[in-house]
């Protein structure tokens, strides 16, 4: 199960921190992100300002306490995901800023990738609090854990490729027409 919970852990870090950085990565790219997000809001900086702290605090928590990790990147995940809902059931034409600057709108896709990050949240936590896992009071760090070899390698790739696939979401829907 450590595996598992460790490919976990470096897909939603990765996921979360790209999405904070590209947000945060300039005032421009801060402001298109709040302005995306003022149709649900109401505008104000406060809620663009809280999304993006939330997801800046995923990758260290998923790493030094698990549960706590991936319990916040599950709540954060349905909360943006009930967001996109919300869009499209209003039939609003939103653009998706979840990794910076995109320029397709949100779509029923956003919430399938919403709902495939959540599955990776309740899988992580799953496995960090069932035997074998880190638990509330063990690490989630690669050495300290106590795993190591090839299912280190193996659970590494397929959790980098996986994040780069979600970080590109978009453009690689787009590839398929979708």
């Amino acid at each position: 199960m450590r595996h598992v919970e460790l490919a976990c852990q470096i897909l939603l870090a990765v996921v979360f921190g790209w999405s904070a950085v590209s947000k945060l990565a300039s005032r421009e790219a801060f402001r298109r992100f709040g302005r995306s997000i003022e149709p649900l809001t109401g505008g104000g900086t406060w809620p663009a300002a809280a999304l993006c702290a939330a997801e800046a605090l995923v990758p260290p928590l998923v790493v030094v306490a698990p549960p706590v990790g991936f319990g916040l990147a599950a709540g954060l995940v349905a909360v943006l995901t009930a967001g996109v809902a919300v869009v499209l059931r209003r039939g609003l034409a939103v653009r998706c800023r979840c990794f910076g600057g995109g320029e397709a709108d949100l779509g029923t896709r956003h919430v399938v990738r919403n709902l495939a990050l959540l599955g990776v949240a309740a899988l992580g936590l799953a496995a960090a609090v069932l035997p074998g896992g880190a638990g509330i009071d063990g690490p989630g760090v690669l050495l300290a854990a106590g795993i190591e070899g090839p299912g280190v390698l193996l659970a590494a790739g397929v959790a980098l490729l996986a994040a780069a696939l979600v970080i590109r979401f978009d453009d690689v829907a787009d590839l398929f027409g979708q």
